[in-house]
């Protein structure tokens, strides 16, 4: 009887979690390997728009996630300068026209509930603390080379590599050869407070976006609503790698000490920020090199101003699933498959995300023809904007090669 390797994924963040299961839900055996401890607890908030939503249903994730994450009715948008509000989009509209929820969650709830389901899967073995050091393709697959805690070393053979492994992937600069991911000037700021401590004066059931020159403040509901997510992004002169860098409240509080005052208030109730240094990837460089790819940030971290980075690693988990189950061939093929059916709308993507943190952050005349623009536009003419982005769904994709 002829062996059945797996399909190695390196990385259990929501995009390595949400390939296991992609993966395992079409039948395949997956080894999920993970460079830290499983699940991994790190970042902010994250938006999940209805083109995610509808996978996370399909592999069982939802009853996991449906007790924590928040479902908020508008997404409002004010001037960071003024207070003035400039505009208001329905995400209950959205919902409804999609079929599928929008939804805002912390992303550690996220990483759980895909971990739970997961752990269910006789498909999925997951292994923690290993780290990819050493990939070797073969004539049946690929031959790694992972590092355990204890210093000592691990062999692990495999149908196929899926690197998942973040926006510094290892695997996709030694491997692949590809530009590591480049900062952008930004920086963003995180906290979470108990939503008891928000002023009164903050909309803290929905999703609130304000914006200014060279800045912008994000904050929304998360943890059942019982916790509010709060992430300031800055123009900023910093570089560091990595999710937990202490903040300086202070500083923060300076950066934002002319805006309105309830955003004054409400920054001011934290003294524990992390900070890190918003990263993006050239989404046209290789994703496939044999049996071996690229899954979200690892492929195409991009910024954060379309809210659609866990997004984008969610759909590319549901297409790679599909290449792999219905495209005939060698791995190499199926593989290729998914790139190509991939790489136009995340290229898309990535420069409408691009093109907002621009947006968020004009300044002067080009501000004020934004907001008078925003104040005129009737919201759901707003919203058309991106229905081809939340209108999505894996159902569309068809493979050529």
């Amino acid at each position: 009887m002829t062996e059945r390797l797996p399909i190695i994924v390196a990385g259990a963040g929501p995009g390595g979690l949400s390939a296991a299961l992609a993966i395992a839900c079409k039948g395949f055996p997956v080894l999920l390997l993970e460079r830290n401890t499983i699940p991994t607890e790190v970042g902010a908030g994250i938006q999940i728009s209805p083109n995610a939503t509808s996978s996370l249903k399909q592999w069982g994730v939802w009853p996991y996630i449906s007790k924590l994450a928040v479902t908020p009715d508008r997404i409002c948008i004010n001037s960071g300068v003024t207070g003035a509000r400039l505009s208001e989009i329905s995400t209950s509209d959205i919902s409804e026209r999609f079929g599928s929820p929008y939804m805002v969650i912390h992303r550690a709830d996220l990483q759980q509930a895909l971990y739970h389901r997961a752990s269910q899967s006789d498909l999925i073995e997951m292994l923690d603390e290993r780290e990819v050091r050493e990939v070797t393709e073969t004539d049946d697959g690929v031959e790694l080379r992972c590092k355990m805690a204890n210093g000592e070393h691990a062999f692990y053979r495999g149908a196929a590599l899926i690197a998942a492994d973040g926006v510094w992937s290892r695997i996709r600069t030694d491997y692949f050869g590809n530009s590591p991911a480049a900062y952008s000037g930004k920086t963003a700021w995180r906290a979470t407070l108990p939503i008891q401590m928000v002023p009164p004066s903050i909309d803290s059931e929905n999703v609130g976006l304000w914006l200014s020159p060279k800045a912008h403040l994000v904050h929304y509901p998360i943890v059942s609503g019982h916790m509010m997510n709060i992430v300031a992004i800055v123009d900023e002169d910093w570089s560091e790698e990595g999710w937990n860098s202490v903040g300086d409240a202070a500083w923060l509080n300076k950066r934002f000490s002319r805006w309105p005052r309830e955003i004054r208030d409400l920054l001011a109730e934290r003294e524990d920020w992390l900070k890190w240094a918003l990263c993006a990837q050239d989404p046209n460089q290789p994703w496939v090199k044999g049996k071996v790819a690229l899954l979200g940030d690892s492929a195409h971290a991009m910024l954060p101003f379309m809210a659609q980075g866990a997004v984008m690693s969610i759909e590319d988990a549901a297409i790679l699933a599909r290449a792999i189950d219905e495209v005939e061939g060698p791995m190499e093929t199926r593989l290729q498959a998914y790139e190509k059916a991939r790489k136009k709308r995340v290229v898309r993507v990535v420069g409408r995300a691009r093109q907002n943190g621009r947006i968020y952050h004009m300044r002067g005349p080009l501000a004020m023809a934004r907001n008078v623009t925003m104040q005129m536009m009737p919201a759901n003419q707003l919203v058309k904007q991106f229905d081809w982005i939340y209108g999505w769904t894996p159902e569309q994709v068809s493979f050529t090669l």
